[in-house]
């Protein structure tokens, strides 16, 4: 897999170990748990959400009286890495619990004598493992973020995808819950919101809400702080247009949208039955930027879709070129079972591998040409995370990532941009805000 990733939360298999902040609570009697999370910002925060409801985290296995996963399965390769890792944790001797994809969309090949908790179940997880706490009130924060599942599954029924089996149609959590996260997040020191869920843009079909509506509540809370909303695709987008991109100028919205096309080519989007065009993909984004100017965009694209030809990725990069997206995800196909794509027949390895090589490296040259851009100017930025090797991440209201080698969390900055890599800026502090 050639992944590019612009900051590590919407990694397809990012792993959530440390700087977890927790809101000192303790269940239980002196429950001890362990757990890891892998997968999508959702279902981190969601495991995440379910061991504080049992007890007080450590950071072994060792010294757990529980042990709890959560598993992703978007890719064959993370399905295997995930059952593999499941076995490892049961040789603790300890009550493991296996939250999750894998739980939910193929439950036959969890491993046995484990608990299993399905995601549709994440709301009674405290039940099945008898725990005297509902995750629903439990916060999820990293540093001075927090993530907000504010709506499981999706209205989709793409071809390829197990997500979809894993997650089921979209439930949205009410608003007056999500406006409470938030309240309770900032009174910790948050100031980063997280909005997570499959498909963000369909949040409220089931409930007679919209996204927009839903922001609209958001930004009228008091303190300084500011959004993010999760992925949204390109079908649902369609929708709330309007609505959703009059909301984008409020101060507290960061202009970072992911829109995933998957592929620049109309009969490839067809057979994976993604619901839109390219032209549709192409005019979201151009109303973005008609409105907000200067936004950040990150998309994903799928290569070596059964079908796929040189002329088909040929569209891709072109689609790439005209959206300039400064996140790029890509990823090889990779056939999950009870999809229909499952047993379709796939384009050889060898032009799999090329044809992600040549997008990733046209994209590195992009990035270049859009960082330049930056050098030596002033932006406001949030600093709501510690980053690697002892220094952390700023984030410009564009949501564009800035490595500040020293910074207090939680605060707002002027800083002068000094350097770049290819997938971040990097600034020094002017003063404080």
């Amino acid at each position: 897999m050639y992944l590019i990733f612009l900051y590590d939360s919407i990694a397809l298999f990012t792993i959530a170990k440390e700087r977890i902040n927790f809101y000192s609570f303790r269940h239980g009697i002196g429950v001890k748990v362990y757990y890891e999370a892998y997968g999508c910002s959702q279902n981190i925060a969601e495991t995440g959400m379910i061991s504080k409801s049992i007890g007080e985290r450590v950071s072994t296995p060792e010294d757990a009286d529980i042990i709890v996963i959560g598993t992703c399965i978007v890719i064959g390769h993370t399905e295997h890495k995930m059952i593999r890792r499941i076995i490892e944790l049961k040789e603790y001797g300890k009550k493991v619990v296996v939250y999750g994809c894998l739980p939910s969309a193929l439950p036959e090949r969890v491993p046995a004598g484990v608990i299993k908790i399905p995601t549709w179940d994440f709301e009674r997880a405290h039940e099945i493992i008898h725990s005297t706490t509902n995750p629903m009130n439990e916060i999820y924060t990293m540093d001075a973020v927090v993530t907000i599942p504010i709506a499981n599954g999706c209205m989709g029924s793409c071809a390829y995808c197990i997500t979809k089996l894993a997650r089921g149609r979209v439930r949205s959590r009410k608003p007056d819950w999500v406006i409470e996260q938030i309240k309770k997040a900032l009174k910790m020191g948050v100031r980063e919101i997280r909005l997570s869920g499959q498909d963000t843009a369909v949040y409220g079909t089931d409930i007679g809400k919209t996204l927009p509506e839903l922001l609209e509540k958001i930004v009228t809370i008091e303190e300084d702080f500011r959004v993010r909303i999760g992925m949204m695709e390109p079908r649902e987008t369609l929708k709330i247009l309007e609505p959703l991109a009059e909301m984008y100028r409020e101060p507290k919205i960061y202009k970072f949208l992911h829109l995933p096309v998957q592929s620049g080519d109309n009969g490839i989007l067809a057979t994976m039955n993604r619901g839109y065009t390219v032209s549709d993909f192409e005019y979201i984004v151009k109303k973005f930027r008609y409105i907000i100017n200067d936004f950040l965009l990150s998309t994903d694209v799928i290569v070596g879709f059964p079908g796929e030809s040189d002329s088909s990725i040929e569209r891709t990069k072109k689609l790439i070129q005209r959206a300039k997206p400064e996140i790029l995800n890509i990823t090889r196909f990779s056939p999950r079972p009870k999809t229909q794509a499952y047993r379709w027949k796939r384009p050889s390895t060898n032009d799999v591998k090329r044809w992600s090589r040549e997008i990733g490296d046209m994209h590195t040259v992009l990035l270049h040409s859009l960082n330049t851009r930056y050098l030596g100017r002033e932006c406001k930025v949030l600093i709501p995370q510690r980053g690697k090797r002892g220094n952390f991440t700023g984030r410009t209201d564009r949501y564009r990532p800035v490595i500040i080698e020293n910074a207090e969390l939680g605060r707002f900055a002027r800083i002068k941009i000094t350097g770049y890599g290819n997938t971040y800026l990097k600034g020094d502090i002017i003063e404080y805000l």
